[in-house]
């Protein structure tokens, strides 16, 4: 059974390979999955590129590291081609993993199970910048 999963956005923090940072998440997601599935990664950058990125990140071990044609040139339409050609061919794809909410929504339509990531809007304590700060008085019944 297979797994597939987008670098760009589940694994790294920018869609350009040779500046980006993992997300914290990737390793942990990575060996995870590995041990159950043969992984597949989908990638929009060059294949060398997306390869070097993985072995840098010490996420080794891939079953495929497919890059988008030039043919299909919308990147969501492109996976989703993929993943319908692997079920043709026979794959038991049991996993698409992606930020891309139509993706996963679209693969549900193949019969295949999608996670997907989302990164965190706001931190614990963090505050909008626009926002003032309240007054104490506001905070503070001072009578």
């Amino acid at each position: 059974m297979i797994c597939v999963i987008s670098i760009e956005g589940a694994l790294s923090q920018q869609p350009n390979l040779k500046e980006a940072q993992p997300t914290k998440w990737a390793r942990t997601l990575y060996d995870s999955l590995h041990h159950e599935y043969r992984m597949i990664a989908f990638t929009s950058n060059d294949n060398e590129v997306a390869k070097w990125w993985l072995q840098r990140e010490m996420l080794k071990d891939w079953a495929a590291v497919l890059t988008q044609e030039d043919a299909i040139p919308n990147y969501e339409d492109w996976k989703l081609r993929q993943l319908e050609d692997f079920l043709a061919e026979g794959w038991e794809v049991g996993m698409v993993i992606d930020t891309n909410e139509r993706v996963i929504e679209r693969a549900a339509l193949l019969g295949i199970m999608g996670m997907r990531l989302t990164y965190p809007l706001y931190r614990p304590g963090f505050r909008v910048p626009e926002e003032a700060p309240r007054a104490w008085g506001s905070i503070v019944d001072s009578s």
